[in-house]
């Protein structure tokens, strides 16, 4: 399951994150609902692995502030910092190659 972020909570959530996965959506958005699919199945595979949401809609401060252009974006964080950023979609073996680029 996503824990949803807010304006207010977003930058202390992230910076207590060791391994997690933030999608930034806008809740009519298909292809945002495809990627928390994508992003459920990555979790499946990768013990440890937080998700995280962002509304850009109603939380459009915190998504600018994020470096979101355009939903879905998604933002890999390791050790309580943001490790990447890619806008648009991604099939479940580009997003895992993706996510397994940014580990240390």
């Amino acid at each position: 399951m996503f824990t949803p972020l807010t304006t207010a909570n977003y930058k202390e959530t992230i910076a207590a994150t060791q391994n997690g996965a933030l999608i930034c959506f806008k809740k009519l958005c298909p292809h945002c609902k495809n990627m928390e699919k994508v992003l459920e199945k990555l979790a499946g595979k990768q013990p440890g692995l937080t998700l995280l949401q962002l509304d850009s809609e109603d939380e459009p401060e915190a998504f600018k502030d994020l470096g979101g252009e355009r939903a879905p974006t998604i933002l890999l964080i390791r050790g309580g910092k943001v490790a990447a950023v890619k806008a648009g979609l991604m099939n479940p073996r580009e997003m895992e190659t993706w996510y397994l680029s940014t580990a240390k």
